[in-house]
């Protein structure tokens, strides 16, 4: 080992092997449905970000139409983001916002219609 020189941290090659998973489209979108599952606000978030940085800031901001500096801003605990500017990061990342019911939903769902 040269003067100076310290073998990366055990963190910084997670983040790496997360990073290059993440730019799967397939991947990133299975690990932001976990997040949003969690149903923590900070979680999903964090989960975002990620997903961003492993796609390049840059390209994304480029493609989402938002500056750089504005994607971190938003994706702060404490900031209120909008449903449209999660939705454009997403879109920028290759990632569709999708729902599906709740596993316990009711067998006959033309019965749960008629109330």
């Amino acid at each position: 080992m040269t003067k100076g020189k310290f073998p990366p941290s055990v963190p910084s090659r997670i983040t790496e092997r997360l990073y290059e998973k993440l730019k799967d489209p397939e991947y990133a979108s299975f690990y932001l449905n976990e997040a949003f599952l969690d149903d923590d606000e900070i979680v999903l978030k964090t989960a975002i970000e990620s997903v961003i940085r492993a796609r390049g800031v840059v390209k994304v901001a480029k493609k989402a139409g938002i500056h750089r500096c504005t994607i971190f801003k938003t994706l702060k605990p404490e900031t209120r983001t909008s449903f449209t500017t999660i939705r454009s990061l997403l879109r920028a990342c290759d990632i569709e916002f999708n729902t599906r019911p709740i596993r316990a939903a009711r067998k006959n769902p033309q019965r749960a219609i008629r109330g």
